[in-house]
């Protein structure tokens, strides 16, 4: 009898103590999603954003990898996570899937509202693993909706060694918590980095204004000089606009700018600086060319200028022509400077080269080395 109870009890008590494990283990996991997610949340800017999600989480949770899948709704997700840095969108591409509303409604029509758990999410979900290593690895893995206002905005995806880790039918009690907290967080950082760019944009012509290129041209400088890479500064400027205010009006000398701007965008990458510097003057910097290529993109946004329709009108006569100024980086000489006193050089001998397309003619493409040369 007295062994039956001295069994009994044992077996109570490694009950207890299983139940007291667990308790302490899940508050373990409740302190750690809730430390995390309001690090998560505290994210000001997309760039710390992409570090708390695509790597502190895989290493707070101990991950194989994290994969996090966005809708771009309002075409603009890309530009407002990686802006003009080349070096974050190289790191995190793989990791961070921008989805367009249109062209990827196949794969869009295949994500959940709700949690998906599981060995086969990963044979489901092959196409958001293309970018990843080791994905022989992963035994089980976590999708996770982020919903913002009743709306799908995209999904993680969380990959683990352990088969075990992610189950059907487990509960997803914490990992319901930490996407929700992780949707939170994206729509803030989005929309204050939206604000931040109405600030650095020019409100007529919607190019980056002078407040922005400057703060971004001596990054760009530096993160040249550390890659060893080149980089293109050229100024633009519209031949005869007093000319063109004049005679059809402001109005149509803002519809011109306007209609500039777009038409060197699609004449130049995403990855380039286009700003207005002032009046009818742009400023266009070109990271990673040739002073060759830089050349050949330089004459043919010349040529889109002066041939492109919506920049003329034959009846009115009028019609739009740009001289253009360059100069590039692997031509300056001069040893310790600056990226500041680097860019006002790039930027005053792009000046000067200008100033000879316009008085030798205009309508032309000038390289400052050769002013020089001559």
């Amino acid at each position: 009898m007295e062994d039956t109870i001295f069994t009994e009890n044992r077996k109570l008590k490694r009950q207890l103590d299983n139940l007291i494990r667990r308790a302490r283990t899940n508050e373990q996991k409740q302190a750690l999603f809730d430390s995390f997610g309001f690090e998560v949340i505290s994210a000001s800017t997309p760039a710390q954003l992409r570090d708390y999600v695509l790597f502190q989480m895989q290493v707070r949770f101990q991950l194989q990898g994290v994969v996090m899948t966005l809708i771009d709704f309002d075409h603009d997700v890309e530009k407002l996570f990686y802006g003009h840095d080349t070096d974050a969108k190289t790191l995190y591409e793989s990791k961070l899937i921008i989805l367009d509303v249109e062209k990827d409604k196949a794969k869009i029509s295949t994500l959940k509202t709700f949690p998906v758990l599981g060995s086969d999410v990963i044979n489901q979900y092959q196409w958001m693993l293309g970018g990843l290593d080791d994905i022989e690895h992963c035994k089980s893995s976590a999708v996770l909706p982020l919903i913002r206002s009743n709306q799908l905005i995209g999904t993680l995806l969380l990959l683990s060694r352990d088969e075990n880790r992610y189950e059907a039918g487990i509960a997803t009690t914490f990992l319901q918590k930490l996407s929700a907290m992780t949707a939170v967080a994206i729509e803030n950082c989005l929309n204050q980095q939206r604000i931040k760019e109405i600030g650095y944009q020019d409100p007529l012509t919607q190019a980056y204004n002078r407040r922005y290129f400057d703060l971004r041209f001596a990054d760009e400088i530096e993160r040249s000089l550390r890659q060893s890479d080149n980089l293109a500064c050229m100024f633009l400027d519209v031949d005869f606009f007093k000319r063109v205010n004049d005679t059809y009006g402001h109005h149509v000398g803002d519809l011109v700018l306007t209609q500039l701007v777009k038409l060197i965008k699609e004449q130049v990458r995403a990855c380039d600086i286009v700003a207005r510097y002032g009046g009818e003057e742009f400023v266009v910097v070109l990271p990673g060319v040739t002073l060759e290529k830089a050349t050949e993109i330089a004459e043919r946004l010349r040529k889109a200028v002066e041939t492109d329709s919506r920049l003329s009108c034959e009846q009115g006569g009028l019609s739009i022509t740009v001289s253009i100024g360059m100069d590039v980086l692997s031509a300056l000489t001069e040893e310790n400077m600056s990226a500041e006193e680097i860019g006002n050089l790039l930027l005053l001998h792009a000046d000067k080269a200008l100033y000879t397309a316009k008085s030798s003619g205009r309508n032309q493409v000038v390289i400052h080395q050769n002013i020089s040369a001559g």
